[in-house]
């Protein structure tokens, strides 16, 4: 009787301790609670097949088919049983559920503890969390819409005098003058939507499945708030306000006002790997953007993202993600920004130096970050109210189209380049330095009078260097 008790002791701590205390904590003071269920190994089966079998298959599109074939299966085996033990228990009928392959993870809604009691005795159970939150930085003193709105005169060419300082600084216009506005390229944008219908990106919106709603299930592109907008004007948008006005663009609206829910988000990073219509049906994985742009951000560090990530890099895609704007002291980087396998992007103003906000490194476990700095401080753009409506705008949040439409430029020219050629290109090969002014600021060990630093990353930007075409190019100044 005495081991009977102990295994029945053991085996309820070990329940216990699959449920975040977080959970615990909210049931104290309600009886149901939202979670997020993430189960043993996550994608990660999914990710080692993919990695074997992806080799064999040439082209893209059936690449990506592959890979979410297996990351399906991977989450139908991981959850059926958590979906039988819901499906047979009378307070669980109740419970609302989404599931993602991308991160192998289900959702409940209005869950209450005997019902998580049940999920954590599965051995395919790994955690019972509580969602985790990020948002949008357009509030932050470091990041605000720092003007009203300017309606311009309709224009359909953009003069040199057009074209926004940020823009022209890293040497954009000499990559167009070789003939590489960034055509071919599709870019992906996690953020608070767009209005496809601005003069400035209206004419390269892909239409076909290059829109996803996961909060108002819209059918049609739309922008609360207006930073999505700005986001895409910036990287693609025509008018002298884009990198590279010749790539198209979809969009996933993972951002409501500046709130950035877990779940909108996991619609969003699936949408991006396999496009689906409006409704979320019929996938067709060819149309999965080149880059993605992120310009969110956690409020602490989490690596609730990771999973999404690894499939996006798993497909070839490459993710690219603002620091945030908790600047000037050291590690403040924000999650996802400080993962290893991403693209993180400080802000620097028209004289190079580092905008005060701008988060500084090292991330965690000491990572360096960011990776490289772009303009970010009074930034013309397209905006929502009115069109055509343009605003200025400051903080990383705005610096990271511009490191997105560089690539977007990049792998116009350079067809199937992989992560590491594009990361290779746009940092040691061809940043700025010369002109930045260092703050003998000393983060994670790294002195910012040396390169790469945690404060510049590599350095600022440069797109005529990173394609190669920087002989005449202004933005040269070394």
């Amino acid at each position: 009787m005495v081991k009977l008790a102990v295994v029945a002791a053991i085996a309820a701590t070990t329940v216990t301790a699959k449920i975040a205390s977080s959970v615990h904590r909210l049931l104290e003071v309600a009886d149901s609670v939202d979670v997020v269920v993430e189960f043993k190994d996550g994608n990660t089966r999914a990710l080692r097949s993919a990695k074997l079998e992806l080799n064999s298959i040439q082209e893209r599109g059936p690449r990506i088919a592959h890979l979410r074939s297996l990351l399906v299966k991977t989450m139908e085996s991981s959850q059926n049983e958590a979906l039988e033990v819901l499906a047979s228990q009378p307070e669980a009928f109740s419970v609302r559920t989404k599931q993602f392959y991308i991160s192998n993870t289900l959702f409940l809604y209005g869950a209450n503890r005997k019902v998580l009691d049940k999920l954590a005795e599965l051995d395919t159970v790994a955690v019972i969390r509580s969602p985790v939150a990020a948002h949008l930085p357009v509030s932050e003193t470091n990041d605000v819409v720092v003007d009203l709105p300017v309606v311009l005169d309709n224009t359909t060419e953009a003069t040199v005098e057009d074209i926004e300082w940020g823009v022209n600084r890293i040497g954009a216009p000499t990559v167009w003058a070789s003939g590489n506005r960034g055509q071919g390229v599709v870019v992906g944008f996690l953020d608070s939507g767009a209005i496809a219908t601005h003069e400035a990106i209206k004419a390269n919106y892909r239409s076909t499945k290059g829109w996803f709603d996961p909060h108002r299930n819209l059918a049609t592109p739309d922008d609360d708030i207006g930073h999505g907008t700005h986001v895409v004007g910036t990287a693609v948008g025509a008018n002298g306000i884009g990198v590279a006005p010749d790539a198209q663009w979809i969009a996933c609206r993972a951002c409501k006002s500046e709130a950035c829910p877990e779940d909108a988000r996991s619609a969003c990073a699936q949408f991006m790997l396999c496009p689906t219509d409006a409704d979320g049906t019929n996938p067709e994985c060819d149309l999965a953007p080149h880059v993605i742009s992120n310009s969110w951000t956690h409020g602490v560090w989490s690596n609730e993202f990771q999973a999404s990530v690894d499939a996006w890099r798993a497909a070839g895609i490459v993710p690219i993600f603002a620091v945030g704007n908790r600047g000037p002291n050291c590690g403040t980087v924000a999650s996802p920004s400080d993962y290893k396998n991403v693209i993180a992007v400080g802000a620097v103003e028209s004289d190079d130096k580092l905008c005060s906000g701008s988060a500084r490194g090292a991330g965690h476990d000491g990572v360096r970050k960011p990776d490289v700095t772009a303009p970010g401080k009074d930034i013309r753009s397209a905006w929502n109210s009115g069109i055509p409506a343009y605003f200025t705008a400051t903080g990383t949040s705005i610096a990271t189209p511009h490191v997105t439409g560089t690539i977007a430029l990049y792998l116009s020219k350079n067809k199937g380049a992989t992560y590491d050629n594009v990361y290779s290109a746009i940092t040691y090969m061809s940043v700025d330095t010369s002109g930045l002014t260092p703050e003998r600021k000393n983060c994670g060990g790294l002195l910012d009078t040396g390169y790469p630093n945690n404060s510049y990353g590599w350095g600022r930007i440069n797109a005529a260097r990173a394609l190669g075409v920087a002989n005449n190019d202004p933005s040269n100044h070394s």
